[in-house]
């Protein structure tokens, strides 16, 4: 199929969504995806990579009650036990296999630089999603990206980032009790998080470094794209009132905010719930919590 885009156009019209993993980013994500004018990477271009790129989104694109049907348990983004049934329907996802298939590894070097073939890959891979849905724009949510945003600008100049923020605190009782994190290898160590506990680390203090480590990531990647570029959305907002923090978020990136849009959001009933850790943790736990995130807590206002 013959582009319908200057390769100059596919980084104006891709914007990526960035964050401390556990905050609530594939939550904005899939509801951002809601929006009838938004591309994304699917399941079916990870698990059917032979498939052309975006064809089954396209189909779905302005079937919002669908989308929240399959998308959605009872308003949370994160299924436990997905009906295979469900498995069926097009949804976003992360999407890590296509990166990969272009050559961009999950934990790159400091000093890796994606060459031709890998940005022509990966520009070539978003612009045939955006042919074939007809969207305005591609987001693409990938926690790995945290760390990858000097390379997506030379790949996707022009792109714009929405960086979503979470009390570290909320962060770090989340990641401790997800089930994958026992072996889950922390990117600023290079151990599994259970050698780590082996080795005489606690776990909630690795959970609440991470997220240090990954806002510092983020801040020193995001200081080198123009401010125009860098939407910063606080989590607790977007949960208390979800329709204007997603009107601005819209407005960002170029979509308008429309009734069809607004009603599946609205039908969600997204509320914020008081900080979950300070019925949790024990004084002592906070204080090991707060010994790692403090500095950074005071300096984006969270405490």
């Amino acid at each position: 199929m013959k582009s319908n885009l200057q390769p100059d156009d596919v980084g104006r019209r891709t914007a990526f969504i960035v964050g401390a993993g556990r905050s609530g980013t594939t939550l904005l994500y899939k509801l951002l995806c809601l929006h009838a004018e938004v591309a994304y990477i699917s399941n079916y271009d990870v698990h059917a990579q032979w498939a052309f790129p975006g064809i089954m989104p396209r189909f779905v694109a302005r079937r919002t009650d669908s989308k929240l049907n399959a998308w959605f348990d009872r308003g949370n983004a994160y299924w436990v036990t997905r009906p295979w049934i469900k498995k069926l329907f097009p949804m976003p996802v992360e999407g890590e296999p296509v990166y990969d298939l272009c050559g961009m590894s999950p934990l790159p070097p400091a000093d890796f630089w994606p060459d031709a073939k890998t940005r022509k890959c990966l520009r070539s891979r978003f612009q045939r999603i955006l042919n074939a849905t007809r969207a305005q724009i591609m987001i693409s949510k990938r926690t790995a990206n945290n760390r990858r945003l000097r390379q997506l600008e030379s790949i996707f100049p022009g792109a714009r980032y929405v960086h979503l923020v979470r009390d570290g605190r909320e962060v770090a009782l989340s990641l401790s009790h997800v089930e994958w994190w026992p072996t889950h290898i922390v990117w600023w160590d290079g151990r599994s998080a259970t050698q780590m506990e082996q080795a005489g680390e606690e776990r909630l203090t690795v959970c609440a470094r991470n997220w240090v480590e990954e806002m510092k990531a983020l801040h020193a990647g995001l200081a080198q794209i123009e401010r125009e570029r860098v939407l910063e959305v606080r989590y607790e907002q977007l949960l208390a009132d979800p329709v204007s923090q997603l009107a601005a978020i819209s407005r960002f990136l170029g979509l308008s905010m429309t009734a069809e849009f607004r009603n599946a959001i609205e039908s969600l009933q997204l509320t914020f719930r008081p900080a979950a850790w300070t019925a949790r943790w024990s004084s002592g736990q906070l204080a090991r919590v707060m010994q790692e995130q403090e500095p950074l807590l005071r300096e984006l206002g969270y405490i």
